[in-house]
């Protein structure tokens, strides 16, 4: 292993799944996904399966209150309600065999709360699967750890 590269963590191939019926016609319908404890994760791609594409998305990171889909003041100018990105254009199909890679890994720590929001056009009940893929992180024992 190059040292200059080394993170020091070993990674385990690991996904969160947020299974949800989105009620129809709902309107910025409030999910939760929480990282687990044992620890952070590295996330990758993002992949969706869901009966209708008549559907959005957003997503914020409670601890920080950071948006991860958002719009310009002027977008919602004249009162235009933002309701988030259409899924499809959010991450890559599971009918379309395309999972959708993030340019940059995102570190998601510990028990880190994220708050999904479903916005539902379809009228029906809409039955959607999203998957986080990447790595969990756990940290490599050092060369004095793994000696004794």
């Amino acid at each position: 292993m190059n040292p200059a590269t080394d993170d020091q963590f070993e990674r385990q191939y690991f996904s969160y799944v947020l299974d949800r019926i989105v009620p129809a016609s709902a309107v910025q319908d409030p999910n939760q996904l929480q990282i687990l404890s044992d620890a952070d994760f590295e996330w990758w791609w993002i992949i969706a399966s869901r009966t209708s594409g008549l559907l959005k998305v957003m997503m914020k990171e409670q601890a920080t209150g950071r948006d991860f889909i958002g719009t310009s003041p002027q977008a919602q100018a004249g009162g235009a309600v933002f309701n988030g990105i259409n899924i499809d254009n959010l991450c890559g199909t599971a009918a379309g065999n395309a999972s959708f890679p993030l340019a940059v890994p995102y570190i998601m720590p510990t028990t880190r709360v994220y708050s999904l929001y479903f916005t539902d056009a379809s009228a029906a009940p809409n039955t959607v699967e999203l998957v986080f893929s990447g790595f969990k992180l756990w940290p490599r024992p050092s060369q004095q750890q793994r000696a004794s």
